[in-house]
C-alpha cells in the first residue's frame, strides 16, 4: 500500500519589503504583487514604481540590461522581463523596516555635524531645514551604491552599473545575489561584465587593477574641461591623467578619504541630476573617450567648486599641473 505524497504547501506569509503589508501567496498573484528587485512588494507598492526606471538596451545579448531611475539618474542592472528599481530612491508608501537605515543615520547627525551637512548638500536642503527619514535613508543607499561600485572601479572602465541586494531599504548589501557588475571598456567601447580585471577582447594593459574600497584610503575628486563641457569624477592619479592626455584641461583635484570621496560624488551626481539640463547632442559628440557616456560631463557654465563638496579635502592639483606640457584651467 502505498501513501498518496501531499501537495506542495502554500506558500507561507510575508511582508512588502517597502511599506511593511503583510502579502500571501506567490509572487504576482491575488494578494501579492510582482517581486521587484529580490523581495516582495504589495500590489500598491509594486504599481508606484511601474515607471522608476527605464531599460536603456546598452548590453549585448538581449540576457540582462542596464536600467536608469528617471528620477535621480542612477544605473542598475536587471535581467530582461524581471522587475527591478532604483537602488536609491524610495517613495511616498515606503515606511517601517525600509526607513530603518535612516533613522540610524539621523540618531548621528545632532553629535556629527559634517555628516549633517553632507546628508543635507544631498537632499538639497538648506541649513536649519530638518532632514526628513526618506531623505537619510536614501543618503545612505547612495553611500553604500558608491562603495559597493567603487570596489569594481578600475582605470579605463566607465559608467559601472550594478545590482546590490537590499538597496534601498537597508542601506548595505544583504545578500550575494546580483545580476553583476557592468561597465564601459573606454579602448573598445564595448559593454562587459567585470569578472576579472582585463577587459574581455583587449589584450591587458599594465595599468588595469583593482580600487580597494578601503573607508581611509586617499582618494582624488577630480574636474576637468574640455571645450564647453566640465566633467566631475573619483579615482587614482592615473585616471586624471588619462583625461590630460585625451586633451581635457585640468581645473582642480582635491585628496579626501576615500569614504568622504565617494560621498561627495554622489551628491555632485544627484546635483546634476535635479537641474535636468541634458546636453546637446554635438556637444557630447565631441567629447574625449576618457569622458565615456557622459554622466558625470555638465556645461562649462555649471560653477563646481570641489572643495565646497569634499570640506576636509587637500588640494592637490599642483601634482599635476608641475609636468611639462600640463596647464591648469583657473577659469571657473
Amino acid at each position: 500500500m502505498t501513501t498518496r505524497q501531499s501537495r506542495a504547501s502554500r506558500p507561507e506569509g510575508c511582508i512588502c519589503v517597502n511599506c511593511g503589508d503583510t502579502v500571501e501567496g506567490r509572487a504576482n498573484t491575488r494578494h501579492r504583487g510582482p517581486d521587484i528587485a529580490w523581495f516582495a512588494h504589495c500590489h500598491p507598492c509594486a504599481a508606484l514604481v511601474a515607471e522608476q526606471v527605464q531599460p536603456l538596451g546598452l548590453l549585448p545579448g538581449g540576457g540582462v540590461d542596464v536600467y536608469q531611475c528617471r528620477s535621480c539618474g542612477s544605473l542598475r542592472v536587471c535581467r530582461t522581463g524581471w522587475r527591478t528599481r532604483c537602488h536609491i530612491c524610495l517613495d511616498e508608501r515606503s515606511a517601517g523596516l525600509s526607513l530603518a537605515a535612516g533613522a540610524r543615520l539621523l540618531a548621528r547627525l545632532p553629535d556629527e555635524p559634517g555628516l549633517a551637512d553632507r546628508v543635507r548638500r544631498f537632499a538639497g536642503l538648506a541649513d536649519p531645514e530638518p532632514v526628513s527619514i526618506r531623505a537619510a535613508a536614501e543618503f545612505q543607499a547612495a553611500i553604500a551604491l558608491g562603495e559597493e561600485l567603487d570596489r569594481r572601479r578600475r582605470d579605463g572602465w566607465a559608467d559601472l552599473a550594478g545590482d546590490v541586494h537590499g538597496l534601498p531599504w537597508y542601506g548595505e548589501r544583504q545578500a550575494p545575489f546580483s545580476h553583476g557588475t557592468w561597465g564601459l571598456h573606454l579602448r573598445c567601447d564595448s559593454w562587459q561584465r567585470l569578472r576579472d580585471r582585463s577587459c574581455a577582447q583587449c589584450p591587458p594593459e599594465p595599468e588595469d587593477r583593482t580600487f580597494a574600497a578601503l573607508r581611509d584610503t586617499p582618494y582624488l575628486l577630480y574636474l576637468v574641461r574640455h571645450r564647453g563641457l566640465l566633467k566631475f569624477g573619483v579615482g587614482g592619479a592615473s585616471r586624471v591623467r588619462q583625461h590630460l592626455r585625451a586633451g581635457a584641461q585640468l581645473v582642480e583635484v582635491v585628496e579626501g578619504r576615500h569614504a568622504d570621496v565617494i560621498e561627495a560624488e554622489a551628491v555632485l551626481k544627484r546635483q546634476k541630476r535635479a537641474a535636468g539640463e541634458p546636453l546637446r547632442w554635438w556637444r557630447t559628440r565631441r567629447m574625449p573617450e576618457s569622458f565615456g557616456a557622459g554622466t558625470e560631463v555638465v556645461r562649462n557654465g555649471v560653477r563646481i567648486r570641489l572643495g565646497d563638496y569634499l570640506r576636509d579635502g587637500i588640494d592637490v592639483t599642483s601634482r599635476f599641473t608641475s609636468a611639462p606640457g600640463t596647464t591648469r584651467d583657473n577659469a571657473r
